[in-house]
């Protein structure tokens, strides 16, 4: 009996072991299977985290609209320019750099575009909107660059691509040389933010004795009432225009006391620039011939007749018709013997309505690649 109920305890103690051992066993293995679970989990989020990664490492792609400049609508204001500079500087990555020259009196930013190697033995300058009413020629401008840009690796122009046009050259663009004038020619003073702005601008108007709409609407000068393209230290002490500030013709205190005149001189301060066109408007004509002599003239010539060609406008003297001094062109030709001519575009009083703007394109689409070609060229 006593053998018996050792063997019993025995077995007792040998079955509790054996299901000790078993629960070991199981724990252990579904241990294993957690942590590779958890492995395998971890492995999954490390792809996905390196996936996600991978994802915002990608450069955004970028579709190109279908007409970055808008041309429907005559107004095209700074805040367009400076939204479709940047949309072209996305678009094109590589082909035009967007630069400030300088920031106004009520603190726009002048925009320059360049295009081409800016180490390049030879620049070329185009500048538009000195005057504040004429801003249909920042649209004008603006639509150029687009076209060379989107036609860049497809585009030619008498048997050169553009590609071709541009090497050992570079053109900078300045598409609204006046951008507080053109904000007043469009909003009048309640574009312009700065006080003592606004106080000029009041000013003006009373001693200019004007009244209504149209005075702001026919402004030419900048947000302190001195016309830039009489701010050229040119003929600056001769010109006699207005004594005071004023919408138009104020020559300024001193030659380049302008920070918009500044910005435009400071590209041939910097860079071995070759010729300059201006935008103005109107007459639908060509500028040339500031009285300069030898090679200049000889140059000047060969450019004003070409963009004559290009353009369908007829190439006048400035001389024979005796145009205003102190202007941009003419302190290119005259006092930096640079060729430079002033294309007048349109046809009505400015500003300019958007039905001439069809008409102004269709005439000057080419222009910019007809502008590198003459100096490609050799012609």
């Amino acid at each position: 009996m006593k053998r018996k109920g050792f063997w019993m305890v025995l077995g007792f103690i040998g079955c509790f072991l054996l299901g000790v051992g078993l629960y070991f066993v199981v724990h252990q293995r579904s241990g294993q299977s957690e942590d590779q679970g958890s492995e395998k989990l971890e492995m999954t989020s490390g792809q996905v985290r390196r996936s996600e990664s991978e994802k915002r490492e990608e450069p955004p792609v970028t579709e190109i609209p279908k007409e970055i400049v808008q041309t429907q609508d005559s107004l095209y204001t700074y805040e367009q320019m400076v939204k479709d500079l940047e949309t072209m500087e996305l678009c094109f990555p590589g082909q035009i750099q967007v630069k400030e020259l300088g920031v106004t009196a009520d603190g726009r930013s002048i925009k320059e575009a360049v295009l081409g190697d800016e180490k390049a033995e030879r620049h070329l300058m185009i500048q538009a909107s000195i005057h504040g009413r004429e801003y249909m020629n920042t649209q004008v401008a603006m639509r150029q660059l687009e076209l060379f840009l989107r036609n860049y690796e497809i585009g030619s122009y008498r048997n050169m691509t553009y590609e071709e046009l541009l090497q050992g050259l570079c053109v900078h663009v300045i598409p609204m040389a006046n951008p507080d004038g053109v904000t007043i020619s469009q909003y009048g003073p309640k574009g312009i933010h700065d006080k003592e702005c606004r106080q000029i601008l009041k000013q003006c108007r009373e001693a200019d004795g004007a009244d209504g709409r149209d005075y702001w609407k026919n402004w030419k000068a900048n947000a302190r009432g001195v016309d830039l393209n009489r701010n050229f230290d040119v003929g600056w002490q001769e010109f006699q225009g207005s004594l005071r500030p004023s919408s138009e013709r104020y020559k300024g205190d001193v030659p380049a006391s302008e920070t918009e005149t500044q910005a435009i001189l400071s590209i041939p301060q910097r860079y071995p620039v070759v010729g300059c066109m201006a935008y103005h408007s109107s007459g639908n004509l060509v500028y040339w011939d500031y009285g300069s002599r030898g090679q200049v003239y000889l140059e000047d010539q060969k450019l004003a007749q070409t963009v004559s060609e290009i353009t369908g406008y007829e190439a006048h003297s400035t001389v024979s018709d005796g145009t205003d001094s102190a202007g941009c062109s003419d302190y290119f030709v005259l006092k930096l013997g640079i060729a430079a001519i002033t294309v007048e575009n349109g046809t009505g009083d400015c500003p300019l309505d958007s039905e001439e703007f069809p008409v102004i394109m269709e005439k000057n689409e080419k222009l910019l690649p007809g502008y590198l070609w003459i100096y490609q060229s050799g012609r």
